[in-house]
């Protein structure tokens, strides 16, 4: 397989070259989603390291983003997907290159505009490499929105404008393992980072989570007072030993002291640490947070607070009434982002259990109205926030308590990594992306779509968890073997009691994903097809994950400290500099990096005269072109 790239493989003493890089997207800003937001991040860094880029896309109105210059182009809306174009190249955009002077041609997603750049500059510009990147799973959206015989012409076209790059970059293993079975070639991994300054459990807004209804409430019904900072260290898995300053007195509390919600030192770990209350380790330093002691998952330094205040919040079952559990989805709301699987997850969800906890969304799109009114018509305790970012996006994470992501179409999942940044356990779907952020039973758990939808087809009876564990089976966090068996083969009747002695998972492999393989992008089709037995199973498989988290608040802490610590070791600069490596290895590779300056820049001054559609003839013929629309149009219209 190949390699990767990686920035800590530069050599330290070699000066770098300044690059000119071009790059020619689908999509840009201000449309805010996972592409134009690396794509921000990417001409960031290009212009913080000193690289010139310049950014040929739809016209979207931004004429200049991190002090590089974009040029927009007309296209033609997209019917079947509403807030993407068809674009086409123009005459512009090929000067504009010419005069630019690119080292390297960068095209993200190329499907449309794309095709048509790449001919033009493997045509004109063919001393100049290209590289893509691949964000988009494009063919299964064709399967997705209901046309499976247009699936196979998709990967064939895909494959074909990426193979004419000389290398394609993806960000994840798992889409990497997609591509390669799918015949691409040269494949790297770009992975993604995340803004621990920003995304971290300390932007919890107690006052945000008042209006979502989710405080503790006191035996009068009225929200507690003066329980923000012991929320967060709930949060945290602190247990605290003073009180915060509030009018409310208490025997264990003391009215001034506040340095139980301040990160503690770093201790030993000690065998005897209980793994419920706990501090976490220094934001300063997770980056050379070692592995657990003994392979144990969750085994954490000792309790900060003596043991009577720990028996008060031993108990965070859902009847416990330490207010609601938030359950957080971010994204786009669009029904190939399988929301659909979480909302009926939702309301399957045990009485006493669903009326202790809230739904938040956080996002828009096409089908935001039509899930409100689903909400509506279910009964169903849910809050939508529209779109979000920055600290208040940041605020709705860490004011949360997990994270539900149950889309199947990503090739990365970077609200997955914000969510496990602010940490959040992360419940959601053995699927490219997800499965190779979340580590089952450490970081949050994953559902394996094959086999609760193959048990859901055949009705096999599931054995209880006690049951198992009476037998002498194990329970742990390893759900290929455990929890995708039991639980993936219930029916909406036989939902197992919740066993709170395998509360503390302990996972067989500290390794994101599952160890079955990924099912289809038609596997995923069928199963989450609404209405048929195969989507009841799994959503009701689900809702047990749901369920298991929102009972056992000492889990959740634990998994929240291990996906905080986890998520914070992936930087932005290592992420967006693998990219420029890539540049510069394909720059390296091409025979005009061995021309002097003064040669290259002569061939490019002739390539600059004799501009391909340029001049004259083509002006006039562009000028007789729009006359003939215009006389057409007006023609039609009288």
């Amino acid at each position: 397989m190949a390699t990767d790239i990686r920035a800590s493989s530069y050599p330290a003493d070699r000066k770098r070259r300044k690059l000119r890089v071009a790059i020619i997207t689908e999509n840009f800003l201000p449309k805010v989603d996972g592409v134009t937001r690396t794509l921000a991040r990417l001409l960031d860094h290009l212009n913080a390291e000193g690289h010139d880029a310049i950014v040929l896309g739809p016209e979207t109105g931004v004429r200049e983003y991190a002090m590089h210059p974009v040029v927009g182009t007309f296209g033609v809306p997209l019917i079947v997907y509403p807030g993407l174009k068809l674009n086409f190249s123009r005459p512009r955009f090929i000067r504009r290159l010419q005069q630019f002077k690119p080292d390297v041609c960068h095209f993200v997603d190329p499907i449309w505009l794309g095709a048509q750049m790449l001919f033009v500059v493997q045509r004109w510009m063919p001393e100049v490499p290209c590289v893509s990147s691949y964000h988009t799973n494009l063919p299964t959206y064709a399967t997705l929105f209901g046309m499976p015989w247009l699936e196979s012409t998709m990967w064939s076209l895909s494959r074909n404008l990426h193979s004419k790059c000389e290398m394609v970059f993806c960000p994840s293993n798992s889409t990497r393992a997609m591509l390669e079975e799918k015949g691409f070639k040269n494949v790297k991994i770009w992975s993604r980072g995340v803004d621990t300054t920003m995304f971290n459990p300390q932007a919890r807004d107690d006052n945000l989570r008042a209006s979502w209804g989710c405080s503790p409430v006191a035996a009068d019904g009225k929200p507690q007072q003066g329980q923000g900072a012991i929320q967060l260290a709930q949060k945290l898995g602190l247990s605290p030993k003073a009180s915060v300053r509030s009018s409310t007195t208490s025997p264990n509390f003391g009215p001034e002291d506040e340095s139980f919600i301040r990160t503690p030192p770093i201790g030993p770990v000690s065998p005897l640490s209980t793994p419920h209350f706990s501090p976490p380790p220094a934001y300063t330093s997770l980056n050379d947070i070692p592995d657990l002691a003994g392979g144990t998952a969750f085994a954490l330094p000792p309790p900060v607070l003596p043991q009577p205040f720990v028996h008060r919040y031993e108990s965070m079952d859902a009847s416990a009434g330490q207010g609601k559990t938030v359950l957080l989805y971010v994204g786009r709301i669009s029904w190939e982002k399988n929301i659909r699987l979480l909302i009926e997850a939702f309301r399957q969800l045990p009485t006493p259990v669903r009326s202790k906890a809230k739904l938040v969304v956080v996002g828009d799109g096409p089908a935001r109205a039509d899930l409100t009114r689903l909400c509506n018509k279910l009964g169903l305790d849910a809050t939508f926030m529209g779109h979000q970012k920055g600290t208040r996006l940041a605020a709705m994470y860490a004011s949360s308590d997990i994270s539900a992501f149950p889309s199947h179409t990503e090739t990365f999942g970077q609200v997955v990594l914000e969510a496990l940044a602010c940490g959040l356990p992360v419940v959601g779907l053995h699927a490219q992306g997800t499965s190779d952020l979340v580590t089952p039973g450490r970081t949050g758990l994953l559902l394996d779509v094959a086999k609760a939808a193959k048990a859901g087809v055949s009705g096999s009876a599931p054995s209880t968890l006690s049951s198992r564990r009476a037998s002498g089976d194990s329970f742990n966090g390893k759900l290929a073997s455990d929890a995708s068996t039991s639980p993936l083969a219930l029916t909406p009747r036989s939902r197992p009691p919740y066993d709170r002695r395998s509360s503390s998972l302990k996972p067989a492999r500290n390794a994101p994903g599952l160890a079955t393989p990924i099912p289809t992008a038609a596997d995923f089709a069928a199963a989450m097809s609404p209405g048929t037995s195969a989507f009841t199973a799994c959503a009701r498989s689900y809702s047990m994950h749901l369920e298991r988290l929102i009972r056992d608040q000492p889990l959740r802490a634990a998994m929240g400290r291990q996906a905080q610590a986890e998520a914070s070791r992936k930087t932005w600069w290592d992420a967006m500099d693998a990219v420029v490596l890539g540049y510069e290895t394909v720059i390296e590779k091409r025979a005009s990096s061995n021309l002097s300056d003064e040669e290259l820049e002569r061939m490019r001054d002739r390539q600059c005269k004799t501009a391909p559609l340029t001049g004259v003839w083509v002006r006039v013929s562009i000028m007789l072109y729009l006359l003939a629309f215009v006389l057409f149009w007006r023609y039609m219209v009288g």
